[in-house]
């Protein structure tokens, strides 16, 4: 900026010569002497007196002007602007260099670089060619060496250019100006909105976006949409111009809200010069399997919190993640990180980690580079503690997340007088450490643990839950001793020592240095702040003690509150009542007027007989709503609870036998409705059944093979009948009958009608011969038709 100043002093002051009209501090003067840097100045007002001043004060004033004989402002002379040549790339300098070689041939009729005395080229000499002609000229010879957009028209606008600014005219002229190239700005701006508008939407290819902005030009600039609008070829360089890869637009929808809200550089880094300053609370998925308090399978989750400026895990909290039965707002069984956890992580926070036997000796305190001896002087706590500092936090850095956001989280940060602030939105960079350090945490401890699941579902090896598992317990202490003996006792990239800054160092060597500076002054907290740490309810005392949830809990003294009222104006008869998700056994009431605490139990503790946890009792709820049971029946509940806890003690049955089940595919509605033929057709009378006939012969008759028969007699009559028996006689009143024949195959059959079957199996009746003269018309047609 200092540099443009001079540069346009120093060309104002070239045009100041003696005789010369300017206005200079609200007065007109006439230029009579120059003498080195200053001026001597003639006052051309009544009133005014003549002035000497340094040139560089008068052409540096707000109102100095030059004026022309009528006293009006002459146009500042424009210094050319060159600073963009040093910002090119070497081959846009050179085609620029380039062209102004050429555009100076036009005007001159030699080249900048042409020997003293050399004469025009063919074509370009001022004296005898017109500036149209040697445009021509230049034109064909651009040409002919391959120069792209060297008409007569583009030489001529460029040389106006570079008359009017100089080399940087050229550059506007030659290299795009914006990096969109020649799309117009407000299409450019209207895609950028389009984009942003679709980053919380599901995922849609290119070809959508470009039709979004076809209605957004559409509609913004109606008139001008043909003159906008840019084809779908220059849509598609456009989005490459600005960055924008369409395959981001194929990315899940957090990955795309996180990379629009990212940071955007140069990054400022987190900052904290004392221990506590600030810490930094999140929840992460720790990619592990582990076996939950009902003996299944569970994915888990981990909240931490890392003091700033040493680096040092201050606490660290295990919850298993497991997704509730049920419609929402009455969904049982689910599990992940409450309000509760995150209060119970501040407070291991403020009490030393106690070290557990099978520890590695140098996961405790007095084996590392803490101050172990006078940590112990000024808190007895430390002494056998594990090998992690104890920080009290002052101010808390958090997500927008619910357990973060609730009244709970709140109130107990205000009574550890801790300060919160909150992140921006969807901004990591707030969080970096947390971020960075949950990074490390599945890097340099999940990878190494059974039942580790990889990041996704794509990194996860095959039958994970089917090998050995941690329990819940046992993985929270696999963490804790791993955070004792690894994190907080290797060097870390993001510490160095104070009087070494080449060095990194440990976070215990940092917190060793930086306690030694201010000092370490521990917070104790009683049980009976403690018992303030826990969620809460106002409720009711009646002569059935308290309810929480389905669960019921009373006791002598809780009686004594019975219908009493609590002498807050608007609380009524409703008292705190306070309890812990991780040992529902007992609540507490909270007496505002003794400041003390009122103890009750579970009315079926007795049926449980062990420990067991709110999940616990969820999850048996659940189990008994299956069965049929209902939600208020707390002894059934009770009961389940204990065989879910004997269940998990037991493990699965090795001896059971696995017999596998046949894959019939999913289940699907296969009947086909079928029409009822009997529809409409009433139901029988059973007075107007008729009985059916029965056969006059036995079946053994029936089903026999056929016999051969006979040959017949020659004079023997056709009949239409067979024989009861082929191979006997039948009594036909003298008369001779045809031999039986056979059916079909010539065994006797049921499969013909019934008019066969009946034939077969029953002689007709002989009938008397008829008498002379006494017969009827039809007589001759049974006569077999002889007359």
């Amino acid at each position: 900026m200092a540099t443009a100043v001079a540069q346009a002093e120093t060309a104002e002051g070239d045009r100041l010569r003696p005789g010369a009209l300017l206005r200079w501090q609200g007065g007109t003067y006439r230029v009579l002497v120059l003498h080195g840097a200053e001026v001597q100045l003639g006052c051309l007002d009544e009133e005014g007196a003549d002035a000497r001043a340094l040139l560089s004060v008068v052409v540096g004033a707000d109102d100095f002007a030059l004026l022309d004989e009528d006293l009006q402002e002459l146009e500042r002379e424009q210094v050319t602007d060159t600073s963009g040549l040093s910002l090119l790339p070497e081959a846009e300098l050179k085609l620029v260099r380039d062209w102004e070689r050429h555009l100076r041939e036009i005007d001159d009729g030699v080249p900048p670089d042409a020997g003293e005395g050399a004469v025009p080229r063919p074509g370009y000499d001022p004296a005898r060619f017109t500036v149209r002609q040697r445009l021509a000229t230049k034109a064909a010879e651009l040409k002919a060496l391959g120069f792209r957009h060297a008409s007569a028209g583009t030489i001529e606008r460029r040389r106006r250019a570079y008359q009017a600014r100089g080399a940087f005219g050229l550059i506007r002229e030659i290299v795009p100006g914006s990096p969109w190239g020649r799309t117009d700005e407000r299409v450019v701006r209207l895609l950028l909105a389009e984009v942003k508008a679709g980053l919380g939407e599901s995922d849609g290819d290119a070809s959508r976006l470009y039709e979004r902005l076809q209605a957004s030009v559409r509609r913004e600039h109606e008139a001008e949409y043909d003159k906008l609008m840019i084809s779908r070829a220059t849509f598609y360089r456009l989005l490459g111009r600005l960055g924008i890869k369409v395959a981001s637009l194929h990315w899940p929808t957090d990955r795309r809200l996180d990379e629009a809200n990212g940071a955007v550089p140069p990054y400022t880094p987190t900052r904290a010069r004392r221990l506590g300053e600030q810490v930094q609370i999140d929840s992460t998925g720790l990619d592990i399997i582990a076996i939950g308090d009902d003996g299944r399978p569970v994915q888990v989750e981990l909240t931490a919190a890392i003091d700033v400026v040493s680096r040092t895990i201050i606490g660290a909290m295990i919850v298993p993640k497991v997704r509730g039965r049920g419609p929402r707002g009455r969904r049982l069984g689910g599990r992940a990180t409450r309000s509760f956890d995150a209060v119970l992580m501040l407070a291991q926070a403020l009490a030393p980690m106690p070290a557990r036997p099978g520890w590695s000796p140098r996961a405790l305190a007095e084996q590392s580079e803490m101050p172990y001896a006078d940590l112990v002087a000024c808190d007895p706590r430390m002494a056998s503690a594990a090998a992690r500092p104890v920080i009290r936090p002052r101010m808390v850095v958090v997500d927008h997340g619910k357990i973060f956001n609730s009244e709970h989280f709140d109130d107990v940060c205000r009574m550890l007088d801790i300060k919160v602030r909150p992140a921006r939105e969807r901004t990591a960079t707030d969080k970096a450490v947390i971020e960075s350090t949950f990074n490390a945490i599945k890097r340099r401890f999940s990878q190494y643990v059974a039942g580790y699941t990889g990041s996704d579902l794509k990194r996860r090896g095959k039958h994970v839950a089917d090998g050995p598992l941690w329990s819940l317990n046992e993985l929270q202490d696999l963490l804790n001793e791993w955070i004792a003996l690894d994190w907080q006792q290797k060097p870390h990239d993001g510490l160095r020592s104070p009087f070494l800054p080449g060095l990194t160092i440990s976070p215990n060597r940092m917190y060793a240095t930086l306690v030694a500076a201010e000092g370490h002054v521990p917070l104790v907290l009683t049980p009976h702040q403690n018992r303030k740490l826990l969620p809460f309810h106002y409720l009711k005392v009646t002569d059935k003690g308290v309810r929480i949830g389905n669960r019921t809990y009373n006791s002598q003294d809780l009686q004594e509150y019975k219908n009493r009222h609590t002498g807050i104006p608007g609380q009524g008869r409703r008292w705190q009542i306070r309890y812990s998700p991780y040992a529902p056994r007992f609540v507490w009431l909270w007496d505002h007027n003794k400041d003390d605490w009122v103890e009750a139990e579970f009315i079926h503790q007795r049926l449980i007989g062990d420990d067991w946890t709110e999940w616990t009792w969820e999850q048996a709820t659940l189990n008994v709503l299956e069965d049929g049971g209902h939600k208020e029946e707390q002894r059934r509940i009770a009961r389940e609870v204990s065989k879910l806890r004997e269940r998990a003690r037991r493990g699965p049955d090795p001896d059971a036998p696995q017999v596998p089940q046949l894959f019939a595919g999913p289940a699907l509605d296969l009947d086909v409705p079928v029409a009822d033929p009997y529809e409409g057709v009433p139901d029988p009378d059973p007075a107007t059944v008729v009985r059916a006939p029965a056969l006059t012969m036995a079946a053994e008759h029936i089903l026999h093979a056929a016999r051969p028969a006979p040959p017949p007699a020659p004079d023997a009559p056709e009949t239409d009948f067979e024989p009861a028996d082929a191979g006997q006689p039948a009594d036909t009143g003298g008369q001779v009958q045809e031999p039986a024949r056979a059916y079909r195959t010539g065994v006797l059959s049921l499969r013909g009608g019934a008019a066969e079957v009946f034939g077969i199996t029953q002689p007709p009746v002989p009938r008397a011969a008829p008498s002379a003269g006494a017969g009827e018309p039809g007589d001759e047609e049974d006569d077999g038709g002889e007359s």
